[in-house]
């Protein structure tokens, strides 16, 4: 988990950079197309995407991590015959 955590948080921070960096190519070249704020943009698109593949693997740890425990409940709750008590559905 915490692996996909740090991941997470070095990808944020990778697409914040980007960010940065086209803001001041963009300032350098006084809002003009050139062949740097083409390459900081695309370098930004691919941060964001990148960003979205860690956001991507951090929710599904989470809805396997919440589907574990609601079946770990659910299997808490049963009594010995078999009868499942009330369990909160998804």
């Amino acid at each position: 988990m915490d692996n996909i955590v740090n991941s997470m948080e070095k990808a944020y921070d990778d697409y914040i950079t980007a960010a940065a960096i086209v803001l001041e190519t963009k300032g350098n070249s006084s809002g003009e197309k050139t062949t740097a704020t083409d390459a900081a943009l695309e370098n930004f698109k691919q941060k964001w995407e990148l960003f979205k593949v860690a956001c991507d693997q951090a929710e599904e740890l989470v809805e396997t991590t919440k589907k574990r425990i609601i079946s770990e409940y659910a299997e808490s709750t049963t009594d010995s015959s078999g009868v499942a008590f009330d369990v909160p559905k998804q």
